[in-house]
């Protein structure tokens, strides 16, 4: 980019750019003390290895800035809109806040977010991380050079050697380590909700990694072979109970189970009308006999047995859900 405005490897102490529009501006390296970008504009600049200490940007927005490796403690960013932002290694740290900003299109892979970094669930614009979006993602990686400050660089300041293609192939392993930190971040701080939700996104994020290394020829044989059981029960576990967090699913999945094993019931044994079949299953669900059943056949014994068993896991599991539900309130 031409007319970059060069503050790298400076000292910056109480300068004020706030309501300033900051296109080109290199502040890689560079010490900001006390700096204050309340509602400027910032695009295409850099903060790259940047030390920032109780600086402002409240209501700023930023677009296409590099923040890699930069330390910020102590700071805001309130109001803020921040799009198509590099936050690889960025170390957050002390009181940062980031109430009512918008974070969008934005890598936080290797985001270190200390214990009061105020960010929450909220922040993420529609809910996502843009790892999640395939055409969005490969836009930020093979166009950063054109709308960013410079190409890419890596720790060494070495021009980086990587492929958009392979960076993509490992776009849902970095949305599942993202998302598991944030419900570690989220559930030691109390916010539980929001943590149980990064839950459920990480376990979906990690189902969809395991799908992709199926087709990998770097995963080995057996692995593939864990994996395919680990999908498996990673995504009955979602279907049935999302994961333990939803119980829309819990009950959904407690009457299917009753009407299918009334079904069967009423399949096997001719002398049940499906009403008759239903009450039979119900009370098997709370694991309870049923008069209605006597001199039944081994394999009708055995469906009471069964569906007793699923009964009792599946009311354990509903309790589970809702101590959960009424944790959260």
């Amino acid at each position: 980019m031409d007319n970059i405005i060069d503050y790298s490897g400076r000292r910056l102490e109480n300068v004020d750019f706030s309501g300033r529009e900051l296109a080109g501006y290199d502040f890689s390296g560079a010490e900001l003390v006390c700096c204050n970008f309340d509602k400027s504009v910032i695009r295409s600049s850099s903060f790259k290895k940047a030390a920032l200490s109780r600086c402002r940007f409240r209501g700023a927005e930023i677009e296409w800035t590099d923040f890699r490796y930069a330390n910020i403690e102590n700071g805001t960013f309130e109001a803020a809109t921040i799009d198509s932002c590099d936050f690889y290694r960025t170390f957050f740290d002390g009181i940062i806040l980031f109430t009512h900003s918008k974070v969008s299109n934005s890598s936080l892979n290797k985001t270190y977010f200390g214990d009061s970094a105020f960010i929450k669930r909220e922040n993420l614009a529609d809910g996502r991380i843009i790892q999640q979006d395939r055409k969005t993602w490969r836009k930020f990686l093979v166009e950063w050079h054109k709308h960013a400050l410079c190409e890419r660089s890596n720790d060494a300041g070495c021009k980086s050697d990587w492929s958009p293609d392979e960076a993509l192939s490992q776009r849902w392993g970095e949305a599942e380590e993202i998302y598991k930190n944030f419900n570690a971040l989220w559930t030691g701080r109390g916010f539980i909700a929001d943590g149980n939700w990064a839950y459920v996104q990480g376990r979906r994020m990690e189902r969809r990694r395991m799908i992709s290394e199926l087709s990998s020829s770097c995963v080995p044989f057996s692995r593939k072979l864990h994996n395919l059981w680990k999908i498996l029960t990673n995504g009955l576990s979602d279907l049935f109970f999302g994961y333990g967090e939803s119980m829309v699913k819990m009950v959904v999945t407690y009457i299917v189970t009753v009407f299918l094993f009334a079904w069967a019931f009423c399949s096997k044994v001719s002398l049940l009308e499906y009403g008759q079949a239903l009450g039979v299953s119900l009370k098997n669900m709370a694991g309870m006999d049923s008069d209605v059943l006597r001199d039944v056949s081994p394999l009708v014994d055995m469906l009471n047995i069964v569906q007793t068993t699923i009964g009792i896991i599946l009311t354990g599991i509903f309790g589970f859900i809702l101590g959960n539900k009424i944790r959260n309130q």
